[in-house]
């Protein structure tokens, strides 16, 4: 790949996503086959006035070891230090930087149940930095790298480097590298306030979702709800952009209110296991009934986990027409296949309440802001998804005519 190329993706990375601030300390998550990318990443963390950038390096062949190996005891826990050490940096107000390059099926042929008793015990140890993380306490981002067993999934017919090559070359133009990077988001954020602007002051009660596919389903929104995406401000006052690429514009739904089914319109990657052709039905906010051609008992033990987990906790909205939908082309990685579809999430809500901190957890659970260990995006925009609003007066309002903005 052209270096200058990989320089401006990493200064991106550190300068508008995580938003490095002098003397800070940034924490990056890298598995150790994109070691050559992370040590790009913490010299432009360095070059934008980093204290320290400290790295946690993964490796997927050790990970899947452990899953298959490992005592169930030791899977189904967490080490203590392993949640002091993210206690620590969240006091100090550290950002994180999530370089994702996971092989989609990593898991495929690993015990269900191993890997939901694994989700379960992480989820339960690391429930107050993902708080810190999904309520902007801190700042962080995600954001893509290849892999040889990534690229292999998308491109099976491929040599492995041209592979890798040509999903570098899609990540980079999603992503806005090959024009002037910071200022291309910068014009690109102004376009998603432009709708939040529209969302937030027509103040709709209820979202109307259906298509050809299938999809038939009401999702009332909750008193007090915001619409957000693009940057978002953290904490500390300082903006930040949590996902690289990122398209959607989202909220909280009401959680105890969907009724009706949605269908998948692409698979769905859950803890290295991909599952296919799969629907949900949903009574009085709850899943009561799933189908799927590939994979069904990763989505039973995923409502499982935890009360939440078979809950809506985000609504999101990606026209068709978005870059990365444009390519007609599935990731296998939801931070790509989210931006290219309107999608929903099971589980925990971002806290999109005005006035959320005030709140107390009965009042948010009054308002139907859902709580779980788990948050999991999946897609169901077509072309022919119609999105009617209702506002509380009774009007409805089309949104989304023909997968895109009306």
């Amino acid at each position: 790949m052209n270096e200058a190329r990989l320089w401006r993706y990493a200064e991106l990375i550190v300068r508008k996503g995580a938003n490095v601030q002098p003397g800070q300390r940034v924490v990056v998550s890298a598995d150790i086959e994109i070691a050559y990318f992370a040590r790009k990443v913490a010299e432009s963390a360095y070059d934008a006035g980093a204290a320290h950038v400290y790295i946690n390096w993964t490796d997927e062949a050790t990970s899947r070891m452990a899953y298959l190996r490992a005592t169930h005891e030791v899977l189904s826990s967490v080490d203590p230090w392993r949640v002091e050490y993210y206690k620590y940096y969240d006091a100090i107000n550290a950002c994180y930087i999530f370089l994702e390059s996971d092989d989609p099926e990593l898991l495929s042929d690993v015990d269900p149940e191993r890997i939901k008793d694994a989700s379960k015990a992480t989820g339960t140890a690391f429930a107050e930095h993902d708080t810190n993380i999904s309520g902007n306490h801190v700042r962080w981002t995600i954001a893509g790298v290849p892999s040889r067993a990534w690229a292999a999934r998308i491109y099976p017919d491929l040599s492995e480097g041209r592979g890798v090559a040509l999903l570098w070359k899609r990540i980079l133009e999603v992503c806005r590298v090959d024009e002037d990077p910071l200022a291309a988001w910068e014009t690109h954020d102004k376009t998603l306030k432009e709708k939040l602007e529209f969302l937030n002051t027509s103040e709709f009660t209820e979202l109307h979702f259906k298509n050809s596919l299938g999809t038939d389903i009401c999702v009332k929104l909750p008193s007090g709800h915001y619409w957000d995406g693009g940057s978002n401000i953290a904490k500390d006052g300082v903006p930040f952009f949590p996902n690289i690429p990122t398209e959607e514009v989202y909220t909280i739904p009401d959680s105890r209110s969907p009724h009706g089914r949605v269908v998948a319109s692409m698979p769905l990657t859950y803890n290295g296991v991909t599952v296919e052709d799969f629907a949900f039905s949903f009574i009085k906010g709850d899943v009561f009934s799933y189908t799927a051609s590939r994979n069904g008992e990763t989505l039973l033990n995923l409502v499982r986990l935890d009360k939440g987990a078979k809950r809506l906790g985000e609504v999101a909205l990606v026209p068709c027409t978005s870059p990365i939908a444009r390519m007609k082309k599935v990731f296998k990685n939801s931070l790509f296949d989210e931006n290219a579809s309107c999608h929903f999430a099971l589980g925990k809500a971002y806290p999109m309440i005005h006035g959320y901190d005030n709140l107390s957890e009965e009042e948010l659970d009054e308002l139907g802001v859902n709580d779980s260990i788990t948050h999991i995006d999946f897609m169901f925009g077509t072309p022919d998804l119609h999105v009617t609003g209702t506002t509380a007066s009774g009007r409805e309002v089309p949104i989304f005519i023909n997968g895109t903005w009306a």
